[in-house]
């Protein structure tokens, strides 16, 4: 069994959040497949399935690699692939996971191995830390692992997680090959908008009801426009881009903090670009009602927020209320309130992130290399009590198709990645 073959059998096991059985079968199979890693490296489960592999070679520091065994949920519908399949089709290896995140888990594995077929001798501590909520949070895994590191008081020397990636004909006009680490991280926090009022019967309908006064506030949201926040990460990704784009644009971006004002209204229509420069609010959810002929008495509206670095879930929380004010309308913590704050730029003179960057461009002499905010929340930021050189990048060619398949339908792998 070769290593496509490999990730192929990894994508097999249903490994939801919940499934715990599909964790343990993982957990053989990757026992079997990595014979080496699994004999030679200290391997521990924290709370269950949470696995710790530490290759020690009596240094001070430790750098850690992050992955996670978890995906989120799949149905069969509109798949061209059984999204459990892992089907080697057409260039690709199909399935739940194969972006997010078990190619990261698989890869990762694969590189012991191999390192320890050669008799490899790494010049610090390293350990591969694997998660198995980080689509729920991260709370049972990452942050368990993290707490149990503490505790050894282990010294950490940088973390590289997921969260970015090598992509292509995803920025309009920009045809090179962009590599993105992550040196900074949105925050993440949902609000549950809650209106009340008098209900009744569908035909005789009053002014001013719960339905109503949510649309409003839905609407006021949707076309709420969060203040500009330009953060070392997303001004050195800007400066990257002017060497790629042609005039204007090149020169607008040259020195971004002096032409934000001008560049804002253009990266404001670019969905990617607008993320990068302030908190998004969406709404995500909306519950009302238990009949088509009655007028509900309260109505909930779920507002999930991506907040930039520099600002607070709290400070989020006050705008949101500020925006509804006038509406009867409470604005609460959501009842699995648990919020996730921006984590700040990592150091760029650090010595990992110039290595990292010199080992991208070695493996990936056409791709150019640039500091990025990563948008998603990963479970990297657990580790922000051990350490602040954190980043996040993984070594796959993604385009805008791709991109679209994670947590989404068909989402696939090329063999090439």
């Amino acid at each position: 069994m070769g290593e496509i073959e490999r990730l192929s059998e990894s994508i097999k096991f249903r490994t939801v959040a919940g499934n715990w059985e599909e964790f343990i079968k993982l957990e053989r199979f990757l026992e079997e497949a990595f014979p080496l890693t699994h004999s030679r490296l200290r391997v521990s489960k924290i709370n269950e399935h949470a696995l710790l592999y530490e290759w020690d070679v009596g240094s001070q520091e430790t750098v850690l690699f992050l992955a996670h065994t978890d995906v989120v949920p799949a149905s069969e519908e509109g798949w061209a692939h059984h999204p459990f399949s892992g089907d080697v089709a057409d260039g690709f290896v199909w399935g739940r996971g194969t972006l997010d995140d078990k190619s990261s888990v698989m890869g990762l594995l694969e590189a012991v191995e191999r390192l320890l077929s050669e008799n490899f001798n790494p010049s610090h501590n390293f350990m591969l830390a694997f998660g198995f909520d980080e689509e729920t949070k991260g709370y049972m895994g990452a942050k368990k692992i993290v707490e149990h590191l503490q505790k050894r008081k282990v010294k950490v020397k940088a973390v590289l997680d997921e969260g970015s990636a090598i992509v292509k004909d995803v920025i309009p006009k920009i045809d090179r090959q962009i590599a993105l680490v992550g040196i900074a991280e949105k925050g993440y926090a949902s609000f549950d908008l809650v209106a009340k009022g008098k209900g009744g019967h569908s035909s005789t309908p009053t002014r001013n009801s719960p339905v109503e006064r949510m649309a409003v506030a839905v609407q006021r949201i949707s076309r709420y426009k969060s203040k500009t926040v330009l953060t070392r990460s997303t001004e050195e990704f800007l400066k990257t881009l002017s060497r790629l784009w042609g005039f204007p644009l090149n020169v607008l971006l040259r020195n971004p903090r002096l032409t934000l004002s001008l560049l804002e209204p253009i990266f404001s229509k670019i969905p990617s670009l607008n993320a990068m420069l302030r908190t998004t609010m969406c709404v995500t959810m909306l519950n009302a009602g238990v009949a088509d002929n009655v007028v509900p008495e309260k109505v909930v509206a779920t507002v999930n927020c991506r907040i930039i670095p520099g600002e607070t879930s709290e400070q989020v929380f006050e705008r949101l209320k500020e925006i509804v004010k006038d509406l009867e309308i409470e604005v609460v913590k959501n009842e699995n309130w648990q919020v996730s704050d921006p984590v700040p730029d990592t150091n760029l003179n650090d010595e990992f992130y110039k290595i990292l960057c010199e080992t991208i461009r070695s493996n990936f002499p056409d791709v150019v290399v640039s500091p990025y905010l990563t948008i998603g929340a990963t479970d990297s930021r657990h580790y922000r009590g051990l350490c602040q050189n954190i980043y996040r990048f993984s070594p796959l060619i993604m385009d805008k198709e791709l991109l679209e398949t994670v947590h989404g339908k068909n989402e696939r792998i090329s063999i090439e990645s």
